[in-house]
């Protein structure tokens, strides 16, 4: 019976030994963890209380933004009460504006025509103008400044130069404006 306990003794000695190494190994990754980089901790504190920070100013933006709003929305609708033509007269307007900026540039009148798009969920409505003007260089230089000073909005997508007749020129335009309905 010596030859049994011996055994039991060796495998229980075997099995203690490998639970002290693996209680080692376990106490050396511990400890690393939480003595080896004790900057990483500090770091991390570091960048959430950065985080914050810049959070809290997002809010604070945020807030001032929303704060705002009002004056903004007012500015809004001084800016579409007084830039843009009420649609029920708005093309007689433009037809004039164009007819008396071509006659302020010493052009004959061209042709105008208007494509209007669906009006958006503020009741704006985009309105796309061509326009086709003839006559010397000169003229069309102040026919298209002529058009950059008007009251009227205008923005110029497109524009081509083709000879015309009489060694003039043929302006024609793409514009956009737009219309309150």
């Amino acid at each position: 019976m010596t030859r049994p306990v011996e055994n039991v003794k060796r495998w229980a000695l075997r099995v203690l030994i490998a639970l002290l190494v693996i209680d080692a190994a376990l106490a050396a990754v511990v400890w690393d963890y939480e003595y080896g980089h004790p900057e990483s901790g500090q770091k991390t504190l570091e960048r959430l209380q950065d985080d914050d920070r810049k959070l809290a100013l997002d809010v604070r933006r945020a807030q001032k933004i929303r704060e705002q709003l009002p004056d903004a929305r007012k500015q809004c609708v001084e800016f579409l009460n007084s830039t843009l033509l009420v649609a029920s007269t708005g093309y007689s307007t433009i037809e004039s504006d164009l007819g008396k900026i071509t006659a302020e540039a010493g052009l004959p009148g061209g042709a105008v025509g208007f494509k209007q798009k669906p009006a958006d969920k503020e009741g704006i409505v985009e309105v796309e103008v061509t326009a086709a003007v003839e006559g010397d260089y000169s003229a069309l230089v102040k026919f298209i400044n002529g058009l950059e000073r008007s009251k009227n909005l205008y923005l110029i997508d497109s524009m081509s130069l083709n000879a015309g007749h009489d060694r003039g020129a043929r302006l024609s335009l793409v514009m956009r404006t737009y219309f309150r309905s």
